[in-house]
């Protein structure tokens, strides 16, 4: 049965006790804050399996871990704003006026709401002994997290222009930039605030940053890494002031139009959304559906069956599902049209579509069940990239709609999760008294949580490093181009994160140089990438590229195999 709501509050509030006194002692010392961390860890664990029963103890260790991680979520960009506003006091800036219209946090507050709305009254009417309670409490942790998070913004940001330095600077209690205009790749209004796009549970491939405060015209700074919104008084000055700095030819009249969430002509979107929220992003259409079910009384043998078919469903439909969530359009690009065609019809699957979405990340994605039901969507930043590593790109992404590796890691997921259910049923019945067994049944569990992670990253790495070597027989320049549009995409996504850093986090020695992507790196992280990542290190991909002419074979499965180990524990 689940605690009750203050025992989950009391221990969550626990773990967040333990980050935070951490985190204090470590701007003293950072080992001793380490150590004291570490130490207050070890004796909350064994006070919670002191005090409860074994297998209860591991649902009290979730909510204090989840405590934690709220705290580091909620802490985290306090460091900035400190640092921000050290510096605002020792530079000559201009405040930048701003409207707080209570309507803008209410409409986030009200999105959230609908969409958790199925978890909540599951948590409130669903069976009292539903493992599935566990999962929606951990749920609103994250999602708790978020909305303090947007509350606290909304409240408290301000922003400032710094004319002599060139300098845009953005303070809250959660979240703070500091953007240099010389880094602005594009400045534009919007008529209205774009609740569809800006709401983190309705987008996928985001890279917005929302300050929005009203509804009224909002102004996008885009920068490496991210975009963000702002609603400031007299937006139209402040475009042309930026763009005159950007050296752009200012183009005060260009509105891009955005229609009201209830507007008829967005209704349909609005419901995709909120579908992709409660089914991708969230639980409630699951739990809203098995509330639905317990209600009537059904079978539990008929419940599972159900949600099983309708997991099969939403994989079915997830190719629309995923389009209206990243709002991608099919490309009108005749050039991108053109190189798709080709290297889709060398894969053998011509009627894979081409997307484009809108987005700082440099990325790409093969989506759908089927070759006939799947498209590949690529990000407005990633299309930048020159002709080569776009082919490579979509090169890569047609070999995984031909090996339907999308349907193929759904069935892995499952697969697992249908061992861990017999694995449960087998210890009920066959172990009476659990607290006699706690030490097995613990390794047991440990064992199966970590390797679960290992699993999947098996899986995945596998499609993956295939995707690579398969694709690279659709390209006229085989692995070398394709290690070329791995490089040019990894240099990429160097640059747009380490600049998306550098605005908001404090960096602790400026001087240090950045590593790359495709070098190899320390041990340690080699070992979390091969056996717990979804991809390889992209170091490792791009030397397999270069050094292997054969193509997808034994030669490489092998080395691939081998090198999982060797590179894990070789330095």
């Amino acid at each position: 049965m689940l605690p009750n709501w203050y025992e989950i509050l009391l221990y969550i509030l626990l773990g967040a006790g333990i980050q935070l006194i951490g985190s204090v002692v470590e701007k003293i010392n950072k080992k001793v804050g380490t150590t004291i961390e570490i130490i207050l860890a070890l004796l909350a664990i064994g006070f919670v399996f002191y005090q409860l029963p074994f297998m209860d103890g591991f649902i009290y260790i979730a909510f204090i871990s989840s405590g934690y991680f709220l705290a580091i979520s909620l802490t985290t960009g306090n460091e900035k704003r400190i640092e921000i506003e050290k510096e605002l006091r020792k530079v000559k800036v201009e405040k930048v006026s701003l409207e707080r219209d209570l309507k803008r946090i209410a409409s986030d507050l009200l999105i959230t709401g609908f969409v958790v709305i199925g978890a909540i009254l599951f948590y409130i009417f669903g069976p009292e002994y539903s493992p599935l309670k566990y999962i929606v409490v951990l749920g609103f942790i994250s999602t708790f997290t978020e909305v303090i998070k947007r509350i606290g913004t909304f409240i408290t940001v301000a922003v400032f222009y710094d004319n002599e330095e060139k300098q845009i600077y953005l303070t809250s209690y959660f979240e703070s930039r500091k953007l240099p205009i010389e880094d602005l790749e594009e400045v534009k209004l919007e008529t209205n605030v774009d609740l569809l796009k800006l709401h983190p549970l309705l987008t996928m491939f985001s890279s917005n940053a929302d300050f929005t405060t009203s509804f009224q015209k909002v102004l996008m700074l885009s920068v490496p890494g991210e975009t963000v919104y702002l609603t400031i008084h007299k937006p139209e000055k402040w475009k042309k002031v930026f763009e005159e700095l950007m050296k752009v030819e200012a183009k005060e009249m260009e509105l891009q139009q955005v229609l009201p969430v209830w507007h008829r002509k967005n209704i349909k979107r609005l419901i995709g959304k909120l579908y992709f929220a409660s089914t991708v992003k969230g639980v409630s259409a699951y739990t809203g559906l098995l509330l639905l079910l317990y209600y009537f009384k059904v079978q539990p043998w008929i419940m599972v069956t159900v949600a099983l078919a309708y997991w099969g469903f939403n994989l079915y439909i997830s190719d629309r599902v995923l389009k209206v969530a990243m709002d991608a359009k099919e490309t009108k690009n005749p050039q991108l049209i053109q190189i798709s065609q080709r290297i889709f019809e060398r894969a053998g699957a011509p009627n894979i579509r081409v997307y484009e979405t809108d987005s700082s990340e440099y990325n790409g994605l093969a989506t759908g069940l089927n070759i006939g039901k799947s498209m590949v969507t690529l990000t407005s930043a990633t299309l930048k990239l020159p002709t080569e590593a776009i082919e490579g790109i979509l090169a890569h992404e047609a070999i995984h709609v031909k090996k339907r590796d999308v349907l193929w890691g759904q069935l892995c997921r499952l697969g697992y999760l249908l061992i861990l259910i017999v694995i449960v049923i087998l210890l009920q019945k066959n172990i009476t008294n659990i607290e006699e067994h706690k030490i097995s049944i613990f390794l047991l569990v440990f064992f199966l949580t970590i390797f679960y992670s290992v699993f999947q990253s098996f899986c995945s790495q596998w499609m993956e490093v295939r995707a690579d070597h398969l694709g690279a027989s659709l390209l006229g320049g085989g692995s070398k181009q394709m290690s070329n549009s791995l490089i040019a995409l990894s240099e990429k996504q160097d640059e747009a994160i380490n600049k998306s850093l550098s605005y908001s986090t404090v960096l602790k020695d400026k001087d240090e140089k950045t590593k790359s992507s495709i070098e190899r790196d320390s041990l340690l992280w080699r070992f979390i990438e091969f056996q717990f990542m979804l991809h390889p290190p992209m170091y490792w991909r791009v030397q397999t590229l270069k050094e292997n002419e054969e193509g997808w074979g034994k030669r490489i499965r092998n080395r691939w195999i081998v090198d999982r180990v060797k590179e894990s524990v070789l330095s």
